[in-house]
């Protein structure tokens, strides 16, 4: 069976509100099957907001059933995909899962070569209130590249623009969650600033940006330090 007739054949078994069946249908699948299935739904619940909790409770039974799709992981990686899987991951204990790559769903959101800032305060929000264990596991977690998902904002995101305060607040509190669990590394910091001074934007990186700030909080150091390394 082709993927597309994967599709097909979910969207049966949700006409007919046969849940046991969807969910066995869904289990036999492989990998690529599952994850245009969840492709499917996911965009279901965007084109149609009053569907929108249909959908994404349907996703939670599923990921309850059988884990996130490994590639899928690196997928997660905007806010609208974040809030839709967010239940579901949260149901599955799925933060902290890693891809081939070691990456986690907060990798993928935080490393993102988008030019715009990740949803940090989004992140804080579910750390407070949703009280998510792998989502805590997660910022602490380090790739195949030694990074932890924070690292990988510091290192990769293209955005050097001024956060609003209430996402600097928030990136720094996640800094600080990750910090107690794990600190970062000095040799890091060099490898972080390496792949900063290749950024196109790189001369926006003085003294006052937030960046700077952000990094000096991670590393328990001095803006003063990383300037230095950046220069």
């Amino acid at each position: 069976m082709g993927q597309q007739e994967s599709v097909i054949k979910l969207v049966e078994l949700i006409k007919h509100q046969d849940a046991q069946a969807l969910i066995e249908f869904y289990q036999q699948s492989n990998s690529n099957d599952n994850i245009a299935q969840l492709k499917y739904l996911y965009q279901q619940a965007q084109s149609d907001q009053a569907l929108y909790l249909f959908f994404q409770d349907l996703v939670s039974t599923l990921f309850e059933k059988k884990p996130i799709p490994e590639p899928l992981i690196a997928g997660i990686n905007d806010i609208d995909k974040l809030t839709f899987f967010t239940p579901a991951l949260s149901a599955c204990e799925g933060f902290d899962q890693q891809n081939e790559q070691g990456n986690t769903v907060l990798h993928a959101l935080l490393g993102r070569l988008h030019p715009a800032p990740p949803p940090f305060n989004y992140i804080r929000s579910l750390m407070l209130f949703e009280r998510n264990e792998s989502l805590a596991k997660a910022l602490a977690s380090k790739n195949n590249q030694q990074l932890m998902p924070m690292e990988c904002y510091l290192a990769f995101n293209p955005c050097f623009d001024t956060l609003p305060a209430h996402e600097l607040t928030a990136a720094l509190a996640l800094l600080e969650a990750q910090v107690k669990q794990q600190a970062s590394q000095a040799s890091t910091l060099m490898l972080i600033c390496k792949h900063l001074k290749k950024s196109a934007d790189f001369s926006k990186l003085n003294g006052n940006n937030h960046r700077i700030l952000l990094l000096g909080a991670a590393f328990e150091c001095a803006n003063e330090e990383v300037l230095t390394l950046l220069n």
